[in-house]
């Protein structure tokens, strides 16, 4: 009986001794209210992406660890999965659209993730827009981003006094000639097919923040983007600065709804997209004003006649209630050049476009 007993006190405490080397946390948000564009009728829809995710970390010893994260995306005015901006060749969808990846990170090297990751180039860039490229209210999207990669390997570097650096390689689809199928057909006959890789510097130390990127997405046709971005924070307040550079290489097919269903990407012809973006963040009260100006350039479209200048204008309030909801209220009104222009960023059939946003976030 006694050696029963020492038995089971040595499995509670070895039991007790696995669950502290191992964290899972559930993380969240919900957020939802009402948006009216110009053209449109109200509706319902989100400003920050509704997701439910899972974080875990084990501890390997010696500074080691083991990761993984699990993210859904959904919209919660209607519980649909978001749609993904990822592959869907051969007829599958991305349920786990925020992140679906595996790591090791160390003390003394930096984290490497296999899987589905945050694009660098995105991640970087969109903290300079105070928006956070979110709402009706986002700066100008280029027609080479992604969000999120899937197929991936992802390096992140330690922090060395506030400079960082990451790196990642992206495997296009199958265009093999004994195995390819569905979408990556086309992909492959427009001889668009190519791995990706993106490589990001950046500093971060007290009020100064500095990022430089430069990508290229997977199945684009060798497309590419890169940009800069530069904030200063001074009291309440911080100003940013931010360029991108986006040569969208294009490719046609007779059958376009399957290629761009394969590769997450605008296709048709190439064009060259700029954009400057200055931006406020200011703390006032118990929330946030943020405010941007946005200009946007696109470049040589082989059918327009000349190049399209755009520019848009956003305000927007932010008012915590807690530390994990707030209330939002934004309004931007974008000028597009002519009808040509607006229509390459689907509004058909106007040159301006004023749209209101008004919600609540909770976060968990």
């Amino acid at each position: 009986m006694k050696k029963t007993l020492i038995a089971l006190a040595v499995l509670g405490a070895a039991a007790g001794v696995a669950h502290a080397q191992s964290n899972v946390t559930i993380y969240g948000i919900v957020d939802t209210g009402f948006i009216k564009e110009s053209g449109s009728d109200i509706k319902m829809g989100e400003n920050v992406n509704n997701r439910i995710g899972f974080r875990g970390v084990e501890d390997l010893g010696s500074g080691q660890k083991a990761t993984f994260e699990l993210e859904k995306r959904f919209e919660l005015a209607d519980g649909t999965l978001k749609e993904s901006n990822g592959y869907k060749a051969d007829g599958k969808t991305t349920d786990w659209d925020g992140a679906a990846n595996v790591g090791l990170k160390g003390d003394n090297w930096g984290a490497v993730r296999l899987g589905r990751v945050n694009e660098l180039t995105t991640e970087s860039i969109r903290k300079f827009d105070p928006f956070y490229q979110y709402g009706v209210a986002s700066m100008f999207l280029s027609k080479q981003r992604s969000a999120r990669i899937s197929n991936t390997v992802r390096y992140d570097s330690l922090n060395w006094s506030g400079f960082h650096f990451g790196a990642s390689y992206s495997l296009g689809g199958n265009t093999n000639k004994d195995s390819i199928k569905g979408a990556m057909i086309a992909v492959d006959q427009a001889g668009a097919d190519n791995d990706g890789y993106a490589i990001s510097l950046g500093y971060d130390n007290g009020p100064l923040s500095l990022a430089g990127n430069w990508s290229r997405l997977a199945d684009s046709n060798k497309s590419y983007t890169w940009n800069l971005g530069a904030a200063y924070k001074f009291g309440p307040a911080r100003v940013s600065l931010a360029y991108e550079n986006t040569k969208n290489k294009g490719w046609k097919l007779g059958d376009e709804s399957a290629a761009n269903a394969a590769a997450g990407m605008a296709l048709g012809e190439q064009s060259k997209q700029q954009n400057w973006l200055l931006g406020l963040e200011w703390t006032l009260g118990p929330g946030r004003l943020n405010a941007s100006v946005n200009y946007n350039q696109i470049k040589d479209v082989a059918s327009w006649n000349d190049n399209k200048d755009n520019l848009k204008y956003a305000i927007g309030y932010t008012y915590n209630l807690s530390k994990r909801t707030s209330i939002y209220g934004n309004v931007a009104y974008t000028d597009y050049d002519d009808e040509q222009a607006a229509g390459y960023y689907g509004y058909k059939g106007r040159d301006s476009v004023t749209g209101v946003q008004v919600g609540i976030t909770h976060k968990f």
